[in-house]
């Protein structure tokens, strides 16, 4: 059988599927060689008409959906997600964004539904921890478009925009809050703006560092297992922030940026000046490392198009 045949034969019996499938699944439905299927089947997955993953439970993986079923799906449980967000904050708990504190009901109770009742989407392949900011929604900010590019660069997917696509999650670190993933940024209490970690008073950080890195920690070890790999990108506080949560889950992921590490000279005919624009390149980089060789070409091909041209850095 022709690659085309093979072709049109997993696209019929993936659109027919009420669920996603094994591979064993897969290839018993199409009755098809294995040999003949898995080229086809991964030239599918790279160019994202094919989702792969842990998509359901209680069935061995890789399981493969129809990418636009799977998006839909995905687009379903966002939503329900949301409303079960805001239907545990009751109105008399929403107050001003001045008095809104990291031990307020509204915030425990969000903090409480992303531990034990939030489910990551089971298509993310991959954690990434971004600061907050003080604009909300988080993804507007300058500051996180430029760790964005890293996850787009590094993928062909915007985390935000192209959130069902995307398979890098990401999780902000919210100073009053803990973890905020990317999907609910947008929900009482993480969308109340104002002053980060980096802002607080000295006494006041001392205070809330050891509660924000126990619930960072809580997020990795209540939901790490999801994930293949996890990394994240934060600076100062809340690197330290980050830090103390590593030790405590006792799970190993490298914190960036690092000072002694690559750092971008230009981006075509512009020359970076903030923090953020000078050092996304190093969770690119990481993000690279986790991908296959065909991925990592394509990244490279995307990096290069947009002729970015850096530094190695500093070998310690």
């Amino acid at each position: 059988m022709n690659p085309e045949e093979v072709r049109y034969q997993l696209i019929s019996t993936l659109l027919q599927a009420g669920a996603p499938l094994t591979q064993d699944e897969l290839i018993a439905r199409c009755g098809i060689a294995e040999e003949e299927i898995l080229p086809v089947l991964r030239e599918m997955v790279n160019t994202s008409l094919v989702v792969e993953g842990e998509l359901v439970p209680d069935k061995p993986s890789p399981q493969y959906c129809w990418a636009a079923r799977w998006t839909q799906e995905a687009e379903r449980r966002a939503a329900s997600s949301k409303r079960e967000l805001k239907s545990a904050v009751k109105p008399s708990e929403i107050v001003k964004e001045r008095d809104l504190d990291i031990d307020s009901e509204a915030v425990l109770r969000f903090y409480d539904y992303v531990i034990n009742d939030y489910n990551p989407p089971k298509d993310k392949q991959f954690l990434v921890f971004f600061q907050c900011s003080v604009r909300r929604p988080f993804s507007s900010s300058p500051s996180h478009a430029s760790m964005r590019r890293a996850i787009s660069v590094a993928t062909g997917y915007d985390p935000g925009r192209d959130f069902r696509s995307c398979p890098v999650h990401v999780v902000v670190l919210a100073s009053k809050v803990g973890p905020v993933p990317y999907e609910l940024e947008d929900v009482y209490p993480a969308n109340v703006g104002g002053g980060g970690v980096k802002h607080f008073s000295k006494e006041y950080y001392a205070l809330v560092k050891p509660i924000l890195a126990h619930r960072m920690a809580q997020y990795i070890i209540a939901h790490g297992r999801n994930y293949r790999q996890i990394a994240t990108f934060t600076e100062g506080r809340y690197a330290e922030v980050m830090e103390e949560a590593r030790t405590i889950a006792g799970v190993y992921f490298p914190i960036f940026p690092m000072l002694n590490g690559p750092q971008i000279i230009r981006r075509g005919k512009s020359f970076p000046r903030t923090y953020w624009e000078k050092y996304w390149i190093q969770l690119y980089l990481e993000i690279v490392s986790w991908l296959d060789p065909d991925m990592q070409m394509q990244a490279e091909a995307r990096l290069n198009k947009m002729e970015v041209r850096y530094h190695e850095g500093i070998s310690l």
